[in-house]
């Protein structure tokens, strides 16, 4: 790791000093309160595990550089950290350490970098029921691709890909886990105002050293079961061998884009998967509806209005499996594991696994949708998965300028949550957040930027609690 911060820093500081680019530098200093100790939900959803659940101070500080365009092969890099003193932790945290990249299409990001973001930011999951902008940075690789046309096509048609592959480092069940990712993307433009995209995206968290079974394999050969999703072969464990190696989970993606004169209007839908039942939409309904207006003035009362919907307590039913009859016992191969069982597929537990028991968490938060709720850590500092996966969630996001001078973005969340099929909640505790936020000071002649946050959180899950951040930032160019 040291060695790889250390090649990217030389690299960019070479390739910055041979061209000519746009840097930019990004500080804050965060005052955050809360009538808990905890903060309420939308102070700390969704802002990359930067802001730390806890009332105190945060700092942050970057710098960035755009693509050089007068280059056949572009290159690009970010650097930014935090630091925070809170009642609880204090801390010093590398966010961003990045090296890009790009020729022509394909671009290659190297380090830790945050997702893209998507609706303008006022998504709940950044338009991503799987990887949701929720969590910190981890260190790795990702090859990607803008859309290509397929040719013949006349430019109807068009895909793109990633593949990427990362290191988990917080303290997890599974220490040292690695994550895979892949995804296809497919886009029809049947009219110029009109895109119809489709998607398929896999993750997979392998390898690492387990405390019960020991390391888990590692392999090259490994790593293509990984990618192809098959089954472990020696060394893994039991539940591994009989289906597939490592915890596979993903999303079938569709999204459509209507583009008009002043304004785009997008509707997408995320459908997760954490195995074969849910591939094959035994899940449903399960899974985010999405529906977004946004005007291409920024500067409008409402320039961007957001509404998605989670639902996620199908998970293809109560039932893993369950005895078999005699007729189907007789059917059955005696020497298979499941001999006696009769597979339901149901039960799809999300985010949750029982080899890599932290699930799909990381440093504490949910890597996917933030409405999937984790268990808080052990004694350890250890998160084990998420006590919450079956859940019906609506939300809005608003975004806008007040009298064109306040620009400001608000969040609003409604939550039924039942928590899991083996553990459910008492009661359905019933959950309303909410969170507004705006730059109260934005005058050419201060050199800094105030912002303000309001916060709330009403209900059974998370309880009442109010909270108040206000930042004070300057962002400039350096030249």
């Amino acid at each position: 790791m040291k060695k790889t911060i250390l090649i990217i820093f030389l690299l960019s500081g070479i390739l910055s000093a041979f061209s000519q680019r746009i840097i930019e530098y990004k500080t804050a200093l965060s005052g955050l309160v809360s009538t808990r100790k905890n903060l309420p939900l939308w102070a700390t959803t969704n802002k990359y595990g930067i802001v730390p659940d806890s009332k105190g101070g945060l700092i942050q500080a970057g710098i960035f550089s755009d693509f050089n365009s007068r280059k056949k092969i572009q290159t690009a890099y970010g650097f930014s950290g935090a630091g925070f003193l809170t009642q609880n932790k204090n801390s010093i945290i590398l966010d961003e350490l990045y090296f890009s990249l790009k020729w022509k299409k394909i671009r290659i990001d190297l380090g830790m970098k945050h997702p893209e973001e998507e609706y303008n930011g006022i998504s709940a999951q950044n338009g991503n029921i799987i990887y949701s902008g929720n969590t910190r940075t981890m260190p790795g690789y990702n090859l990607k691709t803008d859309f290509i046309p397929i040719p013949l096509t006349r430019e109807t048609v068009a895909f793109k890909f990633n593949w990427a592959d990362y290191t988990m480092l917080d303290d997890r069940f599974v220490d040292k886990t690695r994550l895979h990712n892949k995804s296809l993307y497919l886009k029809i433009t049947p009219w110029h105002k009109l895109n119809i995209t489709v998607g398929l995206e896999h993750w997979a968290q392998w390898a690492g050293t387990s405390p019960l079974y020991g390391k888990q394999p590692h392999s090259f050969r490994d790593y293509i079961r990984i990618f192809c999703a098959q089954s472990g072969g020696d060394g893994a464990t039991l539940s591994d061998s009989i289906n597939v190696l490592g915890n596979h989970l993903g999303r079938e993606h569709i999204r459509i884009d209507y583009k008009a004169d002043n304004c785009t209007l997008s509707f997408y839908h995320d459908i997760l998967f954490e195995d074969g039942s849910g591939t094959r939409f035994a899940n449903f309904p399960d899974g985010t509806w999405g529906i977004c207006y946004s005007n291409k003035n920024p500067k409008q009362w409402l320039s961007d209005v957001m509404y998605e919907f989670l639902y996620s307590k199908s998970q293809s039913g109560r039932y893993h499996d369950r005895p078999a009859t005699e007729e189907e016992k007789a059917q059955q191969d005696p020497c298979d594991p499941f001999y006696g069982r009769k597979i339901l597929g149901g039960n799809d537990n999300y985010f949750n696994n029982g080899e890599y028991q932290s699930g799909w968490t990381y440093y504490g938060r949910t890597i996917g949708t933030p409405f999937i709720t984790p268990l808080p850590p052990d004694a350890d500092g250890i998160t084990l998965g998420v006590f919450n996966n079956r859940v019906i969630a609506h939300y809005i996001g608003i975004k806008g300028y007040f009298f064109q001078k306040i620009p400001y973005k608000f969040r609003l969340s409604y939550s039924r949550n039942y928590g899991t099929y083996s553990k459910p909640l008492e009661h359905t505790p019933k959950q309303c957040s909410f969170g507004l936020e705006a730059g109260i000071l934005r005058n050419p002649g201060i050199p800094f930027h105030m912002d303000l946050g309001i916060y709330g959180d009403y209900g059974k899950l998370y309880h009442r609690n109010f909270g108040i951040t206000i930042s004070l930032s300057r962002n400039g160019v350096i030249k």
